[in-house]
């Protein structure tokens, strides 16, 4: 599978790193907090390798929870089935960062630059979101090429849809120059990778600005949401640790020593 953003000029505003680690009000990013971040996003082209790729698969029906695709196999989720009801295929896409990130923000860790390898760790989640957006952006403009529309992006792991159901997408894309892989627990290598799925449908249209997920995602508690939940589309909310999206992106409690620096970074300035 080829590199489809192989052209693509990746950049990463500051403010999606600061929005990763969990800040809702940007002001209160303390300025040593602001000059680590901006750091780590300068030595992110270091590291990174930037990949993405897609694929389109017929659907043959939606019914209850069960989305069948060609092939034989079907996807498990009721919300997904309602969001492809009048899609009549499926675009799986997939991007990674790259393998190259994890290790140095294991070093980071290693070296005792804690708030370093956090500010990395952000800045590289925020560089496969960007590709996301992009890959998302061009397969929309493809298909109003076709006058056909695409429905909202969802994901393995999002409310609604549980991970079993990723290698299902991965048995879509081959293996051949596939730059990712899934391990025995469902997480894909290298970890900072997503996957995804966008409904392509006849006639209908693409909106300009993505629709978030968010607003479908019941978790009542979470640093990184970007958009209110709309409870009037979706279910009740889940209690804390019930959400289908539940995303390990905590700061942790206790106050973080920049190695060298001399000064303790508390909860308060990193969040």
């Amino acid at each position: 599978m080829r590199n489809l953003l192989n052209d693509y000029p990746l950049e990463v505003d500051e403010s999606e790193v600061f929005r990763t680690l969990g800040y809702v009000d940007f002001a209160n990013v303390s300025e040593p907090v602001r000059e680590i971040c901006r750091e780590q996003l300068r030595r992110l082209g270091e590291f990174i390798d930037p990949w993405a790729g897609s694929h389109e698969v017929r659907i043959e029906g939606t019914e209850g929870d069960s989305v069948r695709l060609e092939g034989g196999r079907t996807l498990h989720s009721a919300r997904l089935a309602n969001i492809l009801r009048r899609a009549t295929s499926l675009q799986i896409c997939l991007v990674t960062a790259g393998p190259a990130i994890t290790p140095e923000i294991e070093r980071l860790m290693a070296a005792g630059c804690m708030v370093e390898a956090l500010a990395l760790d952000a800045a590289a989640s925020a560089a496969a979101s960007a590709l996301m957006a992009e890959l998302r952006k061009r397969i929309c403009a493809q298909a109003t090429e076709r006058n056909h529309g695409t429905t909202l992006r969802y994901a393995p792991g999002y409310t609604g849809w549980h991970i079993q159901d990723t290698p299902t997408l991965f048995s879509h894309l081959g293996k051949e120059n596939l730059p990712v892989r899934l391990n025995e627990q469902l997480m894909m290598v290298p970890a900072k990778s997503l996957l995804s799925v966008i409904g392509i449908v006849p006639g209908g249209h693409s909106a300009v600005r993505e629709v978030l997920p968010c607003r479908l995602c019941d978790l009542e508690r979470c640093s990184v949401r970007q958009i209110p939940y709309r409870a009037a589309e979706s279910p009740p909310l889940a209690k804390e640790g019930q959400g289908g999206f539940e995303r390990a992106c905590s700061i942790p409690l206790n106050p973080l020593l920049r190695q060298g620096s001399g000064h303790a970074f508390s909860k308060r300035e990193l969040m």
